[in-house]
């Protein structure tokens, strides 16, 4: 089995969600990460832009299931921001 290839731009993302305070389950699956935060947590997969998805990330989103898509530092902002609103400062 090959090892999945993590690109620049995952790193980079995942440093960033790192550094703003969120904890970063490295899965490398069908998603790449669990993103925490307090409670909370999302399933994520990092993506370069113009990234697609894959088949079974596909079939994944159309039975519902709650995958965030993260392109861009500013999404893993909005995140943490929804945090805020619900809970007040998380620590």
């Amino acid at each position: 089995m090959r090892a999945a290839k993590v690109d620049t731009t995952a790193k980079a993302l995942r440093k960033y969600a790192e550094s703003i305070g969120f904890s970063v389950v490295t899965i490398n699956g069908v998603v790449d990460s669990l993103l925490t935060r307090g409670e909370r947590v999302w399933i994520v997969d990092w993506k370069s832009p113009g990234g697609t998805l894959t088949p079974d990330q596909v079939r994944l989103v159309a039975r519902g299931i709650p995958i965030k898509f993260i392109t861009r530092p500013e999404q893993l902002d909005d995140l943490k921001a929804d945090v805020f609103d619900m809970r007040g400062p998380q620590r």
